[in-house]
């Protein structure tokens, strides 16, 4: 691994990536409610909340943009011009993810992310103390109080008729399924659902820059102070996310005298994340861990495409537009679950036999394809230098 003048890809973050999209997958798993249930569902439900709910996307959003400054470094070490490029490349992927999030789930973080990711070009040169200012300020204080404008001011009320979720994984029209899933998209919702979610993912991308700028995934940048120091603030982590699920719960209501909890609770999840990350990083030192961590590799490198193939695994086995197996509200929590860590299985070893003849994935092939000849013909088209 090189210094952050010329970052290479790194298999200990594939495998986080990896680890970060069966939590995601976990985190979205299709679950009727009250419907089916189970002696352990309460259990689950709070395991899900406490260990997996928002922790894990916001490691997504991290990565994201530790991405961004691995590329963003090894195109200034090469010389090479990079923000044409890089808009292009979050162009395409905004592509990719209309059509994912408009076609088969509406539930799609892509989008934000390639809009996100243009902001980022902003962000490039800035010092880590600015970065720290900038994601405290994102999801600490706006995060934090669109939590409270959401809920408690009511922002979030939709013009729809909330029967539509009821409707939408049970409907087996395609057009109706198409209208639903537009109609409760978020990007149609734009005010009522997305500055939530920019706010908080855009911090947590500040906050993947800041490690790379500090080399956290590298041997050189690797300080146990500093995974010391993420292990312990992992305690406020905790907290927080006891608290989140004792708001999502509705066992705690968010009075006026408790207005201060959305940002504890927003800053808390990142504290909970990154003790994720300081925990795997301290444990890939082991031989033995280090091999059954890099078991996350390979879908890891394939995140993208794997990330929309769990959307598949939504329509063929829980919702009945495809009339296959119809399982929404004839599972319990946990059996959902399990279906859910089956097909991650089930993905981990197509990735692995597809990368084992391949160098990308099929949905990162095409991403990166279709950039290349954009960015070629782009290139075509200035004018020569005299």
């Amino acid at each position: 691994m090189k210094t952050n003048s010329n970052i290479s890809r790194i298999e200990l973050v594939d495998s986080i990536r990896g680890i970060a999209l069966l939590g995601v997958l976990l985190a979205n798993i299709p679950i009727a409610p009250n419907l089916i249930s189970g002696t352990l569902d309460e259990t689950f439900l709070f395991l899900s909340n406490f260990l997996i709910a928002k922790k894990f996307i916001a490691i997504f959003s991290m990565l994201f943009g530790f991405g961004f400054y691995v590329q963003y470094s090894n195109h200034k070490t090469k010389g090479k011009q990079f923000s044409n490029y890089f808009i292009i490349r979050m162009v395409v992927l905004m592509i990719i993810a209309t059509v994912h999030s408009y076609l088969l789930w509406n539930g799609d973080i892509i989008m934000t992310y390639a809009t996100s990711g243009v902001i980022l070009l902003l962000l490039r040169n800035w010092s880590v103390k600015r970065l720290v200012i900038l994601s405290s300020i994102l999801i600490v204080i706006v995060t934090g109080f669109l939590f409270i404008a959401n809920s408690a001011l009511g922002w979030q009320i939709y013009d729809y008729d909330y029967a539509l979720n009821d409707e939408f994984p049970l409907t087996n029209s395609l057009m109706r399924y198409l209208q639903i899933n537009f109609i409760m998209n978020p990007w149609s919702n734009f005010l009522k659902d997305l500055p939530i979610t920019f706010s908080y993912a855009l911090g947590n991308m500040a906050v993947g820059i800041i490690l790379g700028k500090f080399n956290f995934f590298t041997n050189k940048g690797f300080n146990q102070n500093q995974l010391k120091f993420f292990i312990i603030t992992g305690l406020i982590g905790f907290s927080s996310s006891y608290i989140f699920h004792l708001v999502v719960s509705s066992q705690l209501e968010l009075s006026v005298n408790l207005l201060w909890i959305p940002p504890v609770i927003a800053g808390g999840m990142v504290f909970h994340s990154l003790f994720y990350l300081a925990l795997i990083r301290f444990l890939y030192q082991s031989t033995l861990i280090k091999k059954g961590i890099k078991v996350f590799v390979y879908v890891g490198k394939t995140a993208l495409t794997n990330y929309i193939f769990q959307s598949l695994l939504y329509l063929l086995f829980f919702y009945h537009l495809t009339n296959t197996f119809n399982l929404f509200g004839k599972l319990t929590i946990g059996e959902t679950y399990f279906v859910a860590i089956v097909f991650f299985g089930i993905q981990s070893l197509f990735s692995y036999f597809w990368l084992k003849k391949f160098k990308r994935g099929p949905v990162e092939f095409i991403w990166r394809e279709s950039v290349e000849m954009v960015y070629r013909k782009t290139q075509k088209r200035k004018p020569a230098s005299p």
